[in-house]
């Protein structure tokens, strides 16, 4: 697995600091799970949404859920 830049760290930071209602761009759930962002835009392992046109997100709460174990897997 490659090393975050100093980019990517500074976005998870911020990202710890969102409320579980938050939507976050799939882009961030790919950070934050470890799972490529190909995978999450193609068989996401929660349920994603539109945020605009052609740029999907899932709920940073069940994102969460889903990094520590608590969730079961489900398609979108």
């Amino acid at each position: 697995m490659r090393q975050l830049t100093e980019a990517e760290i500074a976005i998870l930071q911020r990202t710890e600091q969102l409320p579980d209602s938050a939507a976050v761009p799939l882009k961030i759930c790919a950070l934050m799970s470890g799972v490529s962002e190909r995978t999450w835009r193609r068989n996401p392992p929660v349920p994603t949404f539109h945020l605009s046109a052609g740029k999907k997100g899932a709920n940073l709460g069940a994102v969460r859920q889903r990094c520590r174990g608590e969730a079961a897997s489900s398609a979108a």
